[in-house]
């Protein structure tokens, strides 16, 4: 079994390389400075492996609607549970690493989709 690169895609806010091991998948993501991904969440726990750059991570735990908002530098682990929306704002330049087994599913928040839109436009 090989890792296998599948596509790329990029936009205003960078470039995220899709790789595949098998049926575990690797996503490396850009984010460029002042711009943000993210606005949505998953099922299940996710992290992302910040390896360049320093983040603001604003989360939402839908659950309980509670938000909290920090500061993450490089290198760090930004783990995000499940029904926590998430939002990653690159304060300066960062390249994050996701990765996970099986089919990927998110569902976004509007709340936080709504500043990615902002920010693009």
């Amino acid at each position: 079994m090989a890792l296998r690169f599948e596509k790329s895609v990029e936009d205003n806010r960078g470039q995220i390389l899709f790789l595949k091991h098998g049926r575990k998948s690797m996503n490396i993501v850009e984010i460029k400075a002042g711009f943000a991904r993210g606005g949505h969440y998953h099922s299940f726990e996710t992290r992302h492996f910040l390896i360049s750059g320093k983040t603001e991570v604003r989360e939402k735990n839908l659950d309980t609607n509670r938000e909290t908002v920090r500061t993450v530098s490089a290198p760090s682990i930004i783990v995000v549970q499940p029904r926590t929306a998430h939002l990653l704002t690159a304060l300066e330049d960062a390249i994050f690493v996701e990765g996970f087994s099986g089919d990927y599913s998110a569902t976004e928040y509007p709340e936080y989709r709504k500043i990615i839109m902002q920010k693009m436009a």
